[in-house]
């Protein structure tokens, strides 16, 4: 009887995922203080224990898992990470498609390489490989197989129209070892910083001319080795491999993947391609990215060739949504430089007033990417959608309980700005940085994507006065 009570106490413990090695040791000793971890414990006082345990120590159950995955590791989230990380970074592109000036005609995600980017004169091959900071930066020898591997991809397409990219979110290593044969006396982050010179159209000068040699002397008989070896390439000559390194980009530490500001950059595009049309929603960019993304998965799952996987133009066009329409509005007509200022003079406030609103907006977008650094990007995406919220609630409070009718804009601020502090320190605790002024940052930028500061045009007369402007 104590036996398989026993048993169903373990199974229990099997079926929310923990093992009695693998507890905390304060959990361990409760358990044994209970006498859990023994046989002798008769059924029915086991069911009682159980219970009373539930109620207090696996209240803080989602602690003890946290733990767990931090002693034994979660290598499947890394890598499901790592695939969600690649497809919006594939979307990210796909949003550029739309982009005339970028002059892309398709994006194929997962057709050779992990996203190709068919340019007018070109391809792009771009790798991408997200990487923690516990694993350190970048080294040319971490570094070196990838680009072996890429080059020889470029017998899928015209190998005399590939350009090659190497993306991560992680650093370059810029330490420099003692040169020998094995350890280059130069970095990574050298030869991308020499590259970078050489892609923007300027001139090496004296001293860079010769590290660039330098480098070249050492990169291509490993690169021709790397591609015989590996890739079964026995005849690669040393001005094919030339070609290769001098249309590679190393774009360590890349911006495309912190992700902060793609709704940023898909409202600029989408608002140029319609030329200053209607503006949409934050809400809505967030469906039209999601619908970039579905469309991205399908296209990987579904489809089994590179002219089949291909996403272009139209492919994306179909993923928009109708955007916000402010009323019949001509906001040509309406005082201030930018949408921002021509937004908030709508809602009642002073064109004196928003030279500080468009400093709040800049300062919050500098502290906003240093935070993504840390890793707060879900954090901060929480706290925008709880800010938003929170001023829909005073523009109900003013504008419909209120029954104030013209001009809202500074009495809804008047009253959301006090609970400004006190929300943020809930959604990001111990954070000086995330306080009231960037706050505010946040809802100047979020009023460029919405009507966030009036309750009505119709009602409001906002209509009618501006027509007479």
């Amino acid at each position: 009887m104590e036996k398989v009570g026993y048993i169903n106490f373990n199974v229990i413990l099997s079926i929310i995922g923990i093992s009695i090695p693998s507890l905390p040791s304060q959990v361990t000793k409760a358990l044994n203080s209970y006498g859990l971890c023994k046989k002798e414990l008769p059924t029915p006082l086991l069911l009682v224990v159980i219970l009373f345990i539930s109620i207090t120590v696996w209240g803080d159950m989602n602690r003890i898992k946290d733990q767990v995955l931090r002693e034994f590791g979660d290598q499947g989230a890394e890598t499901l990470g790592r695939y969600i990380a690649q497809i919006e970074y594939t979307a990210l592109w796909c949003i550029r498609l739309l982009d005339e000036e970028e002059r892309i005609f398709a994006v194929i995600p997962e057709g050779v390489e992990d996203v190709v980017i068919v340019r007018e004169m070109y391809s792009e091959l771009h790798q991408v490989k997200t990487r923690s900071e516990s694993q350190g930066a970048w080294t040319l020898s971490d570094v070196l197989p990838i680009l072996c591997q890429q080059y020889h991809r470029r017998n899928a397409f015209t190998p005399s129209q590939c350009q090659y990219h190497f993306v991560s979110n992680g650093l370059a290593e810029n330490k420099r070892g003692k040169p020998s044969k094995s350890n280059p006396s130069f970095s990574l982050y050298q030869l991308k910083h020499l590259l970078e010179i050489k892609q923007s159209g300027q001139v090496l000068n004296a001293k860079e001319t010769e590290a660039f040699l330098a480098i070249e002397k050492y990169l291509i008989p490993e690169i021709q080795e790397g591609l015989r070896e590996k890739h079964n390439e026995i005849n690669i000559s040393e001005t094919e491999v030339k070609d290769c390194v001098g249309k590679t980009w190393i774009e360590t530490a890349s911006l495309d993947l912190k992700g902060g500001l793609v709704l940023e950059e898909l409202q600029n595009i989408l608002m140029k391609s319609q030329q200053d049309g209607p503006s949409y929603t934050t809400y809505q960019l967030r469906n039209i990215l999601d619908r970039i993304l579905l469309l991205v998965i399908k296209k990987i799952i579904n489809t089994t060739s590179l002219e089949e996987r291909k996403i272009i133009k139209e492919d994306v066009l179909q993923c928009k949504v109708s955007p916000t329409v402010l009323g019949s509005i001509d906001l040509d007509k309406v005082p201030g430089q930018s949408i921002l200022d021509k937004k908030a003079y709508l809602g009642g406030f002073d064109l004196t007033e928003t030279p500080i609103f468009n400093r709040q907006r800049k300062q919050a977008d500098w502290t906003w990417r240093r935070l993504e650094t840390i890793g707060l990007n879900q954090e901060l995406e929480r706290l925008t959608t709880s800010l938003l919220d929170l001023q829909g609630t005073c523009r109900n409070s003013i504008c419909r309980i209120q029954g104030i009718k013209s001009k809202p804009g500074p009495q809804i601020l008047n009253q959301l700005r006090p609970q400004l502090t006190s929300l943020a320190s809930k959604i990001v605790p111990n954070q000086p940085d995330i306080d009231e002024q960037f706050c505010l940052g946040i809802i100047w930028n979020q009023t460029d994507l919405c009507s966030a500061w009036w309750h009505g045009f119709d009602e409001n007369g906002l209509l009618e006065n501006e027509s007479k402007h």
